[in-house]
């Protein structure tokens, strides 16, 4: 059903997430000080659900989450907040687009700043198992923050600090 559930503090970075059933990655429970970066969600319901409820140990809500850097393309619905949300929550430098539904949905008045809102041209989108690295014209190249940025890609190749870290879990 959901592609990554993480439910206590931690790290979502450099997943590659496809077609699955509900969210791409799905915050929820305990959620909070959580760090989603480097990650490409496509085709699936919702992209990134920030959201805090339903609580085990804390009383909520889901607050300092960084969602910087990731490629939310093509699902039903963006990235949303859901259930208690933070004002701390932070969305810098994502490619976010052509989500159906819509591409966000954020609560308590938070906006996102350095979005991308362009087709993100993967090398082998279409193909029946696409390739998800961005071509050489992908405006996702060279736009991430190096905040939080994972050192290598999703294959394991060096991200570029010289040429600029790219958006999304590869480097192209």
């Amino acid at each position: 059903i959901q592609g990554i559930y993480f439910s206590t503090s931690g790290t979502v970075k450099n997943n590659v997430i496809y077609r699955v059933a509900e969210a791409g990655i799905h915050l929820w429970h305990d959620a909070n000080n959580v760090v989603i970066t480097n990650n490409t969600v496509t085709e699936s319901n919702t992209g990134i659900i920030v959201g805090g409820g339903d609580y085990y140990h804390t009383k909520g809500p889901n607050d300092n989450t960084a969602v910087f850097s990731n490629i939310v393309y093509n699902n039903k619905m963006g990235i949303s907040e859901q259930g208690k949300t933070g004002t701390n929550n932070s969305y810098r430098n994502n490619l976010v687009y052509a989500n159906a539904q819509f591409n966000w949905s954020l609560n308590n008045g938070l906006s996102h700043s350095g979005t991308i809102s362009s087709p993100p041209l993967f090398v082998g989108e279409g193909a029946s198992v696409p390739n998800l690295k961005p071509s050489s014209t992908s405006p996702a190249v060279g736009q991430a923050l190096p905040t939080h940025a994972a050192t290598t890609d999703f294959d394991g190749r060096s991200r570029n600090a010289r040429t600029g870290y790219d958006i999304g879990a590869y480097q192209h």
